[in-house]
């Protein structure tokens, strides 16, 4: 398997198995924590919308995808808000949905030769494409394990 289908076939896995498992939460338990200060589904979900446009869209090529005017929600700067400073998880979930698609749709548009190209946004560990994507998915697979943790906790009754 050459590198760009490692990266789309990975994107693709991170995408799938959030679907599945935000489809567990409702509009209540997508704002629960197991402790203060962990994540909660709604901010993984749009965590990885944010991460997904942000690394494979926004950083290699310049463009982006996603709702930007809820990046101080969910950007990798975002703070933990109360419950009643996010949009309504219906919206952050269909959002991650949208912009999935999105995503998967950029990727498939690249080539091999993309992947080499110096990223449009200067990052020092982010040189070109490749690094951004290859963060990407690192980051995703990270994020989605804590969003299985806590479909886990949530139908063991403990969330």
């Amino acid at each position: 398997m050459d590198v760009l289908s490692y990266f789309r076939a990975e994107v693709e896995v991170i995408g799938r198995n959030s679907r599945e498992l935000l489809a567990r939460f409702d509009a209540e338990t997508a704002l629960r924590r197991p402790a203060p200060n962990v994540n909660h589904a709604l901010w993984l979900a749009g965590h990885l919308a944010w991460a997904e446009d942000y690394l494979v869209v926004e950083v290699p090529r310049g463009t982006s995808v996603r709702r930007k005017d809820w990046d101080s929600l969910f950007d990798f700067t975002s703070e933990k808000l109360e419950a009643a400073q996010y949009p309504p998880f219906k919206e952050v979930k269909d959002e991650f949905e949208r912009v999935h698609a999105e995503v998967l749709r950029v990727l498939n548009e690249m080539s091999a030769v993309d992947l080499g190209k110096p990223a449009v946004i200067e990052r020092r560990w982010l040189p070109t494409a490749a690094h951004a994507i290859s963060h990407q998915v690192t980051h995703g697979h990270y994020h989605l394990g804590q969003l299985a943790l806590l479909a886990r906790l949530l139908e063991a009754g403990k969330l």
